[in-house]
């Protein structure tokens, strides 16, 4: 991404305005500059023995696993705003998953932490230079400033990963192009300016987190950030800022803090806000638009709800309008399908990548033509607002029909009293498959029974619902599907039959 012109920009308005702080670390754009100078040219001096990864001439490509440490904002600005590339590993992740990552593209140099023993004796064995950011040898590593060029705008500048912990990761690449498109479609539809002061509590490993720090670095404005999250540095990150990012599950834990009018703005994604938490989220924050975006790691951003304190620009239940610069085409077998028809979410604009470097053979991304999708199931209503309903692949056949769960899940969030809800479909001798809800929230069965007869037809009701009071999460703050399909099977008494 050409953040180079942007922080020559910021160095000639205000070297001294606080580009970062995390911790106990703060950087001016003065001191972030010369970071990024000392980082660029000590990676300039590493050897480029590996051709894995197409980079311009005197481009490197370093591995990062160092989560939120008070070192990682340096280090990934390095990655926006140098010729280098960024391999954002996921420091959550086992040792034979970094293992396998770092033999398919082995980087120039790995940064990490002294702890990450697995991690370190890998590199080493592929003949990686490991520096532990925990130590001294990242002092040791840096190099006297040198002037960084222009960065190619078709050039790649990040590698990510869209799996969890357990399956072999799918791995895409960046270019600064894409990105570029995206923050100028961004500053506009979420109304950000150099005064856009950013709390981002999440992993800077996921994309939501590192996104909010190109935006905020882009404005010149402030990003905060948080080794670990807990809610008392939480609130005193709060108290600085104007502006907060955050998946829908720690939208929810600041939610349990005290009133803060300086919020103006939060832009949430990752999972449907449910109406529960946008009414509190709405109590909290009560100076503040709620930005709730659908897009993909893959395809950016794809749609766009905000709400205000009393309306939304688009229903509720719905994931928002296309955003700007995006296409919607809703399709099966390569034709669209008639509005209010299930299709797969197709879109077409300029922030999609082109494919991935590998996985995704039999799911996730791909392309039909110009149009380009992750397999996501979505329908467009009357208003032309899009739901989505699945993913390919996550559709439940119950007695011959076809049910998207998600479709489901919508509905029991829209009842009072129910903060979240997650539908499954289980085997059923008979049925092929039945439906089975697990719902946080103290409704009564007969109420929520009630409830769902209103809004979804017969074989869409749940045959069973369970309560649960915390979810198992993914490292990306979702619901964990497939711990809750394990817990369904072995009984596990955190999922209560719900009886009243």
């Amino acid at each position: 991404m050409p953040l180079r012109h942007v922080f020559d920009h910021h160095l000639r308005q205000r070297p001294e305005a606080l580009a970062v702080a995390l911790s106990d670390t703060q950087l001016s754009y003065g001191a972030l500059f010369e970071r990024l100078q000392r980082l660029h040219s000590a990676l300039s001096n590493l050897p480029r023995k590996r051709a894995d990864l197409p980079l311009p001439e005197g481009a490197r490509n370093f591995a990062l696993a160092i989560g939120n440490h008070p070192q990682a904002p340096s280090l990934l600005t390095a990655a926006l705003a140098t010729p280098h590339a960024v391999t954002l590993l996921d420091p959550h992740w086992p040792d034979a998953l970094h293992q396998r990552v770092l033999s398919k593209l082995p980087p120039d140099v790995l940064f990490c932490l002294s702890t990450q023993t697995g991690l370190i004796a890998a590199a080493e064995h592929l003949g990686i230079p490991a520096i532990c950011v925990d130590t001294d040898a990242l002092e040791a590593f840096l190099a006297p400033p040198k002037d960084i060029p222009a960065t190619d705008p078709r050039a790649i500048f990040m590698v990510g990963f869209t799996s969890g912990t357990t399956s072999e990761p799918k791995a895409f690449a960046r270019a600064r192009h894409s990105w570029r498109a995206s923050l100028d479609a961004s500053r506009l539809a979420f109304a950000l300016t150099e005064q856009s002061h950013t709390f981002a509590p999440g992993p800077l490993s996921h994309g939501i987190t590192l996104y909010a720090l190109a935006e905020t670095l882009d404005l010149g404005a402030t990003f905060h950030a948080l080794p670990k999250f807990d809610l008392a540095s939480a609130q005193q990150a709060l108290a600085t800022a104007r502006r907060i990012v955050a998946v829908p599950s720690l939208l929810g834990a600041l939610c349990n803090g005290m009133q803060c009018g300086s919020i103006v703005e939060i832009t949430t994604a990752g999972a449907k806000l449910d109406p529960a938490l946008l009414t509190k989220a709405r109590d909290i924050f009560p100076r503040a638009r709620i930005h709730e975006y659908y897009g993909a790691s893959e395809l950016g951003f794809v749609s766009l709800n905000t709400h205000g304190r009393q309306s939304s620009s688009a229903p509720a239940y719905s994931v928002g309008r296309p955003f700007p610069h995006v296409e919607l085409s809703l399709r099966q077998n390569g034709e669209e399908v008639p509005q209010g028809s299930p299709g797969t979410i197709f879109v077409r604009g300029d922030l999609a990548i082109d494919s991935y470097l590998w996985g995704g053979r039999n799911s996730g991304f791909r392309r039909e033509g110009p149009w380009a999708t992750v397999g996501d199931i979505g329908k467009l209503n009357s208003d032309g607002s899009l739901s989505l309903l699945g993913r390919e692949g996550g559709m439940v056949i119950t007695a011959g029909h076809n049910v998207y769960p998600q479709e489901i899940e919508t509905a029991l969030t829209n009842i009072a009293g129910i903060t979240g809800a997650v539908v499954l479909g289980v085997a059923h001798q008979s049925r092929g498959q039945e439906l089975v809800a697990i719902v946080q929230g103290d409704t009564p069965l007969d109420e929520l029974k009630s409830q769902l007869s209103i809004r979804l037809p017969r074989y869409k009701l749940p045959r069973h619902i369970y309560r649960i009071i915390d979810w198992p999460l993914t490292t990306s703050g979702k619901p964990d599907r497939g711990r809750l399909t394990s817990w369904l099977h072995k009984k596990d008494s955190r999922l209560v039959p719900a009886a009243t």
